[in-house]
């Protein structure tokens, strides 16, 4: 008896990809302070109430061997930065923030220290990800997070927005995007109606409502309102309704339309007589839950028959999507024992004509598998022609995704 040579076998996956934010943990000690001179405090006072900041870490493979999507508790070589410079290398910050080794907010920061009045620090954290499927480190660093103060010495002016600093999109979750998709393919009857009961706290035109404050009176006018894209912690892009992206800016309100967003970071300041008084920072980040999406018929096929009609069935937090089209890219394809991998139409829907199928007559080959390739839409972006953007007869611009 002899033994053959070894040949190693190994499972493939695809690689990770990650999403990656910060996200205050602590509402009652936001990134921006107040110092009120007269009093000699801190408001919030760090040292009583500390910031909590998470790098919240979302992993997912596309190939679905990855079940952990919240994966902060697998980070390693955990860093925080301020201005550029690792936090451990700051005289003025050592012992006075602590960073999570423990479960899903490893990695969080909590900080103790008050920023002064005139200081500002940009903070980014910086990380690895063991992904043990493919033996190698994946590299984790987020945008930046402003932690400033403003002197209260006079009456100081103040913005909050009526957000979170972390908008989410979930277009499963947005009535809206139904609502356009039913009243545009002919399913219901356009109206305002129909349309304002579609708009929610999930919808993509969102309103992001502005509180600006002097002192502790609320003001609605005196001031002008800026709206920047955050590109890096050294550049931003002044944005106006003529960026598709925002629909309206005024001084109590901004409304974005969120499927034009894939990720973003945006500051809103606060004039008055052309110099900064009040500064907000939020970001918009495009979600990607998993979903299931199968062929829902499995009818056998009669002989003489010419074609076989099936529609998907997209489930999604454990409920059947009625309408996928507009959220869920769909690719339907057959396999036999003839022809494999021949793809037929996009959509929830298909025909497979069957004499281009290669199923057979035989025992051997009158089978046919169907199946769909499947993958959440990105964000919308707009058509355009070698000069401009294509409009409808309203001066209405055209988006796809």
């Amino acid at each position: 008896m002899i033994e053959s040579e070894k040949k190693r076998i190994r499972k493939e996956f695809q690689p990770l990809t990650l999403a990656v934010s910060l996200k205050i943990l602590t509402p009652n000690s936001p990134a921006n302070q107040v110092y009120h001179a007269a009093e000699y405090e801190y408001e919030p006072d760090r040292v009583v109430t500390p910031l909590v900041i998470l790098p919240e870490v979302i992993a997912k493979a596309a190939d679905g061997s990855w079940d952990r999507p919240y994966a902060n508790s697998l980070l390693a070589d955990m860093n925080w930065f301020a201005n550029g410079t690792n936090l451990s290398k700051i005289p003025s910050w050592e012992g006075k923030y602590s960073i999570d080794t423990v479960g899903d907010t490893r990695g969080a920061i909590t900080i103790s220290r008050n920023v002064a009045s005139g200081e500002s620090f940009e903070l980014h954290f910086e990380g690895v990800i063991a992904d043990t499927r493919l033996g190698m480190n994946i590299p984790v660093k987020t945008d930046t997070l402003l932690l400033t103060t403003l002197d209260k010495s006079e009456d100081t002016y103040a913005l909050s927005i009526g957000e979170s600093q972390i908008i989410r999109y979930n277009p499963f979750l947005d009535k809206l995007l139904m609502y356009d998709y039913k009243a545009a393919n002919g399913l219901i009857t356009a109206s305002e109606a129909s349309r304002s009961a579609a708009l929610d706290e999930n919808s993509y035109e969102r309103a992001i409502d502005l509180l600006v404050t002097k002192g502790t009176k609320k003001i609605t006018t005196g001031y002008t309102i800026e709206l920047y894209r955050v590109n890096s912690t050294t550049s931003q892009t002044p944005l106006t309704t003529a960026d598709h992206e925002i629909t309206l800016i005024s001084t109590t309100r901004i409304t974005m339309d969120l499927r034009l967003v894939e990720k973003g970071d945006y500051l809103i300041l606060v004039k008055v007589d052309g110099k900064e008084v009040a500064r907000q920072q939020y970001s918009v980040n495009r979600v990607y839950p998993k979903f299931t999406c199968v062929p829902a018929s499995q009818a056998s096929i009669n002989p003489g028959e010419i074609l076989h009609r099936n529609v998907a069935m997209v489930q999604w937090n454990g409920e059947i999507v009625p309408i996928p089209a507009p959220i869920v890219r769909m690719v339907w394809y057959t396999d036999s024992a003839n022809k494999t991998g021949v793809e037929w139409q996009e959509g929830d829907k298909t025909v497979v004509m069957l004499d281009q199928s290669g199923i057979g007559d035989t025992y051997l080959d009158d089978w046919m598998d169907v199946y769909i390739r499947a993958e959440q839409k990105k964000a919308f972006y707009l058509l355009t022609d070698a000069t401009d953007n294509y409009t409808d007869s309203n001066g209405n611009i055209y988006i796809n995704n």
